[in-house]
């Protein structure tokens, strides 16, 4: 049986609060940007980053546009969608957007009180995520790349 399949996973920090509007027949959709850092090569050169929109709909939506904010670090699952497309000065561009599925935020939530890490954020909000994705916690520092 051949087929496909369209799934990413991403973890990036919001560039700017999210915007959520309701569609003509009434749908809420919430859309904001990430930036997804990435190494140029394995002898650590320079970071290039990568950004994605992402747009979350119906009541998950809702809860990314109440809880997300600029700065957040948030993992999204979901599909990607590219767009092709003519800009104001007649230039064709590629647009990378994700239609999100899933969201989970991994930092701890601003005015959260100094030692409080993105876990104990999460069990006193377990709501707050609306996600059903496992918990995740990025450490940049101690997870190793994949050796491949």
């Amino acid at each position: 049986m051949a087929g496909s399949y369209n799934h990413i996973v991403l973890v990036g920090r919001l560039v700017a609060d999210p915007e959520l509007r309701q569609t003509q027949q009434g749908v809420s959709v919430c859309s904001f940007r990430i930036a997804v850092d990435r190494q140029k090569s394995r002898d650590g050169g320079e970071k290039q980053t990568d950004f994605f929109g992402v747009s979350v709909w119906r009541e998950r939506g809702e809860r990314a546009a109440e809880f997300l904010q600029k700065g957040r670090l948030v993992l999204i699952a979901g599909r990607v969608q590219i767009r092709e497309y003519t800009d104001r000065e007649n230039n064709k561009r590629t647009s990378v957007d994700v239609n999100a599925d899933d969201f989970q935020m991994l930092d701890s939530r601003p005015g959260a009180g100094p030692g409080q890490d993105a876990g104990a954020a999460r069990q006193s909000a377990p709501a707050a995520t609306g996600s059903n994705l496992p918990d995740f916690e990025y450490n940049e520092t101690t997870d190793e790349e994949v050796p491949f």
